[in-house]
């Protein structure tokens, strides 16, 4: 009786609090005014009935929605930021999703070159739940400022993203941001709020997260719901204090001719920078600086750039419009019909089912990046010695003073035709073929007060696909596109992937292979950078990626053997002095991984470990092992009604010792050096409890436990150490009716 007056106050808080942030936002206040001039000037083409029910604000919506963005379907996805994806299965809900749920709460991410539907999983999985909400836990190597919401970047070489995005600046808040890879749209039969809260530290250091999810359908075809995602962190070392708050607007609409879906996004982040602490003695050997009886905490490290005088800022808006006419028939079958019992299966009923043989859609992305570097102070003049920009004090002299500011904005528009797997007994894959135009608008730092230099790009991509999704045994996808006018002329993708499955020894295996070949264009900025104390403008070679992968899955040992190569060609990175260099001679990289997890009554395993190497340590230092450890118990308290199910443990993580990177703040990116190794000798430890009791989940964790008994070596990359020992927290919540 209390959930519908929850849901309510939930609807208001969020309304506020969003409302309060929206408030100045160009993306959505452009976006605000297109559906106005839209709504009065376009009708979608809909069917009739469903535009009899669409009056007032929600007419306009969607025939903004239909106005601005259509959108091509072929199927593959892929981690990263360019457009380049990797094929993602379409997963059927887990058993803990059936029974929280039974099957009234659908979701869905999009291809986002082409917007097929690709099922995604609902995270309500109680194991593990401590480790997917932490830094930590996004590789099984990381390394990272300290602050949960600071750039990171892994230190394993697969499971970084293939190449720079065009906004060079975001690279260190990969998968942290609102994107089309994994924006998600929803089919609920009711109303459904999610919403998480992290705590870890003090008052004085404390990091904090609020998130949350609001999504729910208005009749059987439309869906509008919207997240937010709040971080306040003021960070456990000197300033080193972080806040970002990213949020979306979405909805959906979905019949048997035709669908669209749309969002329009922000993301912010401000980020203290601190360059690191100044003589890592403080960590390794924190008695030698305590005062009597006074005990010596972090916040007490000198650092780089103390008194918090150095920040970044970057912001990010984000609109989408996908959506496709299907050409089909109607024969007659079967459908799903449920009864409002989520205790029972739905029924089978007979109907005349919609069998789609093609479709044709076109995408529309906007995106509006700013990056900010600004210092309040001058800088002491012995930390960069070069001086791009100069300003100057009330006597006259020259000081370093950063105040550079970049800007990019970009269009891509896709239209895609595509010949549908399965609408006929003989249609055993589907094919797709596409044409993308992309536009792109940089705005750079000029050396003179004045008007900053602008430039502009644009590339014509054609493409194509062909996939088999629905096989037993055998599955396969393949696309690749080329770059034909414009100023990635000549760039070009090949992408391919082959998955079967079959019994082993009467177990279940399966296994996949997949290869990659790229020759792609460094982004604007890798080329150009123009700022006070760094500036470049450099005409790179195309880089050249060959990667070739496989995998063997036995599923009833819980076992998974990895083994992938990467050849690079003309490789980017920067050096110790944060400017880019290109690697003309190819590096070889090689990677081998297992992974096990099991249960063997209510004690359970997971182990993790990794072997890679790299030819060239110099341009591309990587750790040669790697390994991550979890034994748990799993069990529920004993009840008649066993509500409250319990996982406790201790898990670790530890690399050998390598030249790991440095993180430079004026640039934002991650440098290499010859000097400091990292790592080797010191887990990162934690014990933890969590429990799931109904549709909630929290846990306790002891973060870096190994530093109560061990001399504390605890860093992450050169001079940034993992936060220190003590208590995080977290709660999450599901209202789903």
């Amino acid at each position: 009786m209390m959930l519908k007056p929850l849901l309510q106050v939930s609807c208001w808080v969020r309304y506020l609090v969003v409302e309060a942030v929206v408030e100045g936002s160009e993306v959505v206040l452009a976006a605000v005014a297109s559906v106005e001039v839209a709504s009065a000037a376009v009708e979608p083409p809909v069917a009739g009935n469903v535009t009899m029910l669409m009056t007032g604000s929600i007419r306009r919506i969607v025939c903004a929605v239909v106005s601005l963005w259509f959108a091509v379907i072929p199927v593959l996805a892929q981690h990263d930021y360019q457009f380049d994806f990797e094929d993602k299965e379409v997963k059927e809900p887990t058993e803990e999703e059936q029974i929280a749920r039974g099957d009234k709460l659908k979701v869905y991410t999009l291809n986002p070159n082409t917007g097929d539907l690709l099922r995604s999983p609902i995270d309500t999985a109680m194991l593990g739940f401590y480790n997917r909400v932490k830094a930590e836990g996004r590789s099984l190597a990381i390394g990272y400022l300290g602050n949960l919401n600071s750039p990171w970047e892994s230190k394993m070489f697969f499971d970084r993203p293939l190449y720079h995005p065009q906004f060079m600046y975001m690279y260190g808040l990969h998968g942290m941001l609102i994107d089309p890879f994994t924006a998600r749209f929803y089919d609920t039969k009711s109303p459904t709020t999610q919403v998480l809260y992290l705590r870890h530290g003090d008052n004085q250091t404390r990091e904090e997260e609020l998130r949350s999810t609001l999504a729910l359908n208005i009749g059987k075809r439309i869906d509008i719901g919207n997240d937010v995602d709040y971080i306040y962190s003021n960070g456990f070392y000197n300033s080193n204090k972080t806040k970002a708050i990213s949020y979306r607007f979405f909805g959906s609409y979905r019949s048997d001719r035709y669908e669209a879906y749309a969002y329009v996004g922000n993301n912010y982040y401000l980020m203290t920078e601190n360059g690191g602490i100044t003589n890592d003695d403080y960590v390794i050997h924190p008695g030698n600086f305590a005062n009597g009886t006074n005990e010596f905490v972090s916040t007490d490290i000198p650092v780089k750039f103390p008194g918090n005088n150095m920040f970044n800022s970057l912001r990010q808006g984000t609109a989408r419009l996908t959506h496709r006419y299907n050409l089909g028939f109607y024969r007659e079958g079967q459908t799903e019909y449920y009864d409002g019992n989520e205790f029972e299966a739905p029924h089978l009923i007979d109907t005349m089912v919609f069998v789609p043989v093609g479709s044709i859609s076109h995408t529309f992305n906007y995106t509006k990046s700013r990056r900010r570097f600004k210092v309040k102070n001058p800088l002491d003049d012995s930390i960069y010695p070069n001086l791009f920009i100069k300003r100057l004090n009330d006597a006259g002299e020259v000081i370093t003073l950063p105040n550079d500011t970049t800007r990019m904005e970009e269009y891509h528009n896709t239209l895609a035709l595509s010949l549908r797997e399965g609408f006929h007994r003989w249609a055993k894959f589907g094919l797709t073929a596409y044409v993308r135009l992309e536009n792109r608008f940089y705005t750079l730092q000029d050396s003179v007060v004045g008007v900053p230099p602008t430039d502009r790009e644009f590339s014509t991509y054609i493409g194509g696909e062909i996939s088999r999704r629905g096989g037993k045994y055998l599955n396969f996808a393949a696309d690749g596109e080329l770059s034909v006018v414009g100023s990635d002329a000549g760039a070009f993708k090949l992408r391919g992937r082959l998955s079967t499955a079959f019994d082993l020894l009467r177990r279940k295996t399966e296994m996949e292979a997949w290869g990659q070949l790229l020759n792609t264009r460094p982004g604007y900025f890798l080329r150009h950078h123009h700022g006070t104390v760094h500036w470049w403008d450099e005409s790179f070679d195309f880089i050249q990626q060959l990667r070739l992968g496989g995998s063997l899955r036995l599923k009833d040992w819980g076992t998974t053997l990895t083994l992938q190569s990467a050849t690079l060609k003309n490789y980017i990175y920067f050096d110790h002095t944060a400017f880019p260099q290109q690697v003309s001679s190819p590096i070889q990289v090689l990677e081998g991984r297992i992974a096990h997890a099991y249960r063997w009554g209510a004690l359970g395993w997971e182990v993790e470990a990794a072997y890679q190497t790299s030819s060239n340590r110099t341009a591309l230092p990587l750790p040669k092992l790697a390994a991550y450890g979890n034994l748990y118990l799993d069990f529920r308290l004993p009840s008649s009604t066993k509500v409250m199910r319990i996982q406790t443990g201790v898990d670790a993580r530890i690399h050998s010792s390598y030249y790991a990177p440095y993180y430079e703040p004026a640039v934002q990116q991650f440098t290499t050096q010859q000097e400091i190794k990292v790592g080797g000798s010191f887990p990162l430890m934690n014990a933890y409890v969590n429990i799931h009791l109904k549709r909630s989940r929290f846990f306790f964790e002891m973060y870096n436990l190994a530093e109560a008994f061990m001399d504390s070596k605890r860093f992450s990359l050169v001079h940034t150490p993992y936060n220190p020992r003590g208590l995080r927290m977290g709660i999450a919540i599901d209202f789903n009716k």
